[in-house]
């Protein structure tokens, strides 16, 4: 599909933004269309410098985080804290419908710099409040944000999510307000500032569990993977590794029971209802144990959703690659870059019948600066080599 069909087609990113967040949310609005220029440092944006490297050659080229985060994007580089650099960043500004920021300077009294923009401010804390001006990290963000309150084991200290997760949350809601903007700015004739809080985007996957403290004076407590009104919920050791079973409803219960050949357990007052196993699950999981340790996650997978029972074996990342439901549905897709060659990378979440979307690689640093300058802003190729000497770009 040419990108002149893509749904933000015609639509000009401004990309001062560096780590996860923004370069996920412009990479969102890049594979769907939108012309996202990545305005990058002379020296590289951070990931890029950033471990693991392909083929574990330290490069600004090969770092495997940058080159996931800013596919089918453009690079230019400048200097934005020297007088030349911010003048050339505010001339591009006249030239775009959006910039994504993650920068300290925002944007006076919510009013963007030019009256069209959408102006996407992401910052740890947000614009406002006590601590808007802290610096942050994932993990204090993810402690901050209280879910770290909810994960991990009762008797043992908590756990941060694996990864960048309140990264990417963020980079996904900055990615979602800014279309709602844009269709704002349709109806409303002018942009507008976007304030995103990577601790308020956290906050928001906890669903119902702030409110459990408001209506209920319940706090929520760390159980592991058990759930804490029914049983067994929770992860299974095997012979080969571990599974997650869920059999949460009365008929899941009656399945694994005659699945692992133990009847009697669907009349032992120990487990008569969901709430019952729950405050016995450790009795009970000594009862099932036994079954899950005599197979493989394979054999247990497939014998429990045969019967309805949801259950998964914890999977490697080789065996996602080739697990036959991602294969399936073309999830993955290869792309090929000229200074790491070809790797699958992680296709959208989702799936539109008429527009898929696209996914070609990454920009090398400062690929477009002819092509964004001398088209946008006229610069000549004499002056950006002038500039390239100055350290501007």
């Amino acid at each position: 599909m040419r990108m002149v069909d893509l749904p933000l087609a015609g639509i000009r990113v401004l990309e001062f933004a560096q780590g996860v967040s923004g370069p996920f949310c412009g990479k969102l609005l890049a594979e769907f269309g939108a012309q996202v220029i990545k305005v990058e440092p002379p020296t590289g944006d951070l990931t890029r410098h950033q471990a693991p490297f392909a083929h574990d050659h330290p490069h600004p080229e090969s770092s495997l985080l940058y080159l996931y985060l800013n596919t089918a994007k453009r690079s230019t580089t400048l200097h934005l804290d020297c007088r030349a650099g911010r003048r050339l960043g505010e001339a591009l500004l006249s030239h775009a419908d959006v910039v994504i920021s993650d920068r300290p300077a925002p944007p006076s009294a919510g009013v963007p710099p030019q009256p069209h923009l959408i102006y996407t401010c992401i910052r740890p804390f947000g614009l406002h409040g006590p601590h808007a001006d802290w610096p942050c990290t994932e993990l204090t963000v993810q402690a901050l944000g209280g879910v770290m309150a909810i994960v991990g084991d009762p008797d043992r200290p908590p756990l941060k999510l694996g990864s960048e997760q309140a990264s990417y949350v963020t980079g996904v809601n900055a990615a979602v307000a800014t279309l709602l903007a844009l269709e704002a700015r349709e109806h409303m004739g002018r942009g507008q500032v976007i304030d995103i809080s990577m601790q308020e985007s956290l906050l928001t996957i906890l669903g119902n569990i702030p409110i459990l403290y408001s209506h209920l004076a319940t706090v929520a407590r760390r159980i592991g993977s058990r759930h804490h009104r029914t049983h067994p919920t929770a992860i299974f050791p095997c012979r080969d590794g571990y599974v997650g079973i869920a059999a949460q409803t009365s008929q899941q219960w009656e399945a694994l029971c005659l699945l692992i050949d133990q009847p009697e357990l669907l009349v032992d007052p120990r487990f008569t209802t969901g709430v019952h196993r729950a405050e016995r699950a450790d009795e009970l999981d000594a009862v099932l144990l036994p079954w899950f340790l005599a197979h493989t996650r394979q054999e247990v997978m497939l014998a429990c959703q045969a019967r309805r029972i949801p259950v998964g074996l914890s999977s490697s990342i080789p065996e996602l690659l080739d697990d036959p439901q991602y294969n399936a549905t073309g999830f993955f897709r290869d792309v090929d870059h000229p200074s790491t060659g070809m790797a699958r990378y992680p296709g959208a979440a989702f799936q539109m019948s008429s527009v898929p979307g696209v996914c070609t690689r990454a920009p090398r640093l400062g690929e477009h600066n002819a092509q964004v300058y001398g088209s946008w802003l006229g610069v000549s190729p004499h002056e950006q080599a002038r500039l390239r000497a100055q350290g501007v770009l």
